[in-house]
């Protein structure tokens, strides 16, 4: 199933006048090779965090990249009343956008549900 990214353009987009169905399930295609890829790097990255923690660097320089080392950001302990104060603000900012609907700004977008099972 996995197509050459350039041969999709060079032969679907090869005439003026298009066939929907075609580019729709070109499109499906592609989502599909890319929940694969994501579904390998979700895999390997164990693996590659144990990889980059054997060699004991901040930072690797490789001939096709360079991986940098960093620290995420740390979560803060607030107390109570910060926290309730924040769920607050959370729901006095959800009904103003509840009661204001934006005017202007919207595009239209499709969305594609791939209908696969997962293997485990």
């Amino acid at each position: 199933m996995p197509q050459d990214i350039h041969n999709i353009f060079n032969e679907n987009y090869s005439t003026d006048l298009l066939n929907p169905t075609e580019i729709i399930n070109t499109m499906i295609d592609l989502r599909i090779q890319l929940a694969e890829l994501e579904q390998q790097i979700q895999d390997l990255q164990p693996a590659f965090f144990a990889a980059c923690m054997a060699l004991k660097t901040e930072k690797i320089e490789l001939e096709r990249a360079i991986i940098s080392r960093r620290l995420t950001p740390a979560q803060w302990t607030y107390s109570p009343l910060i926290l309730q104060q924040q769920d607050q603000i959370r729901q006095l900012k959800r009904q103003f956008q509840l009661d204001h609907e934006p005017t202007g700004g919207r595009d239209i977008t499709w969305m594609i549900k791939l209908l696969l099972a997962k293997s485990v």
